[in-house]
């Protein structure tokens, strides 16, 4: 028994941001699972927008119901339940040449090419008038909001209020399958949720992923954001695909972009000592991405919910972990500093 509490008293707790991105957020998945293997390491907050979203729900509802097993357990029915639900019928499918190819990418989809340009004319009002949604109903199924609600573990997901364009966030006692749906609603592909007369649409344009929430909190001066967003592209893009895709990218990072300067600029203040020790917090920000691992994905990748492509983007992860736990573990709870490698240097 004394034992056990000593053991305890030598982990180390951190609080985890989890960025979006559809079908990339397979990739974090895998980081995920490993974290969840590190004895050494405990979650206690979450944060998480779109797919993120999704993501962090199934870590606190497994981890508050069967403790790590658990959450490795939840998040693995989630991911395997994804072809399921988005059934043979749906337009997002590979051919066989985009499974033949290394890429994963859906650019030789006849289907996928059809719905890019009936976008181009169409709104989801137009072309799916009665709303009908499989992932929705699938979402009221899956999670277990009354455990979400008491959970110990705090949960805090991102959504954009439509006709404001401000932030949402919502905490463990709100969360429901129209806030996740929120969290991950494209307007492009889905009629915007209506909460308590409010509509709103993916976070990701806002918050991708949100980390005040997780400084507000107070539960741990470490927090790991899960980037899936590359940051660099290695050359000009030029077709319109590329810019497209490019576009996206930007527009989904800038946001974290903003996020991390202001924190930046906080951190240089309490170090130098313009701001007195005591009077704030001092965080310690650490990234988990691998940018090589998204090299030859493009954005039409993120809607290919093939089991062979999750199970690549999973074992991604899963490796990504194991090298920035062994790299990094130690920095965890320790004072990180401001331009550290992998930290600020690259938002900057």
């Amino acid at each position: 028994m004394t034992e056990q509490k000593e053991n305890k008293s030598e982990n180390k707790t951190v609080a985890i941001a989890l960025q979006g991105g559809g079908a990339h957020g397979a990739f974090a998945w895998g980081i995920l699972d490993k974290l969840l293997e590190e004895p050494r390491l405990d979650i206690v907050g979450v944060s998480g927008t779109s797919a993120g979203a999704m993501n962090a729900a199934s870590l606190v509802q497994g981890l508050t119901h069967g403790g790590r097993k658990g959450a490795q357990n939840t998040l693995n029915r989630y991911w395997g339940s994804l072809k399921k639900v988005s059934g043979p019928t749906t337009p997002y499918q590979p051919t066989l040449f985009d499974k033949l190819s290394k890429y994963h990418n859906l650019d030789h989809s006849p289907s996928f090419l059809f719905m890019e340009s009936m976008q181009n004319f169409l709104s989801p009002y137009e072309f799916n008038p009665f709303d009908m949604n499989p992932f929705y109903d699938f979402l009221k199924d899956f999670f277990d909001y009354e455990t979400l609600a008491q959970s110990p573990i705090g949960l805090y997901l991102a959504t954009t209020e439509v006709q404001t364009g401000k932030i949402k966030i919502w905490n463990n006692h709100e969360v429901s399958a129209d806030v996740l749906m929120a969290s991950a609603c494209l307007p492009f592909l889905y009629q915007a949720v209506k909460i308590d007369g409010k509509y709103y649409w993916d976070g990701g344009y806002i918050a991708n992923p949100a980390i005040f929430p997780l400084i507000n909190s107070g539960k741990t001066q470490d927090i790991v954001v899960i980037q899936l967003r590359r940051l660099k592209c290695h050359k000009v893009p030029t077709t319109r695909m590329e810019i497209n895709d490019r576009l996206k990218e930007i527009t989904f990072n800038g946001c974290l972009v903003r996020e991390m300067r202001a924190i930046k600029l906080l951190t240089q203040l309490i170090d130098n000592g313009t701001i007195k020790e005591g009077a704030m917090t001092r965080f310690n920000l650490h990234i988990i991405r691998n940018e090589e691992s998204f090299d030859r994905l493009n954005m039409s990748s993120a809607l290919n919910t093939d089991e062979t492509f999750l199970k690549f983007l999973h074992e991604e992860g899963y490796k990504t972990a194991e090298v920035w736990l062994r790299d990094h573990f130690d920095e965890i709870g320790t004072k990180v500093p401001v331009d550290s490698d992998g930290t600020f240097s690259d938002f900057m």
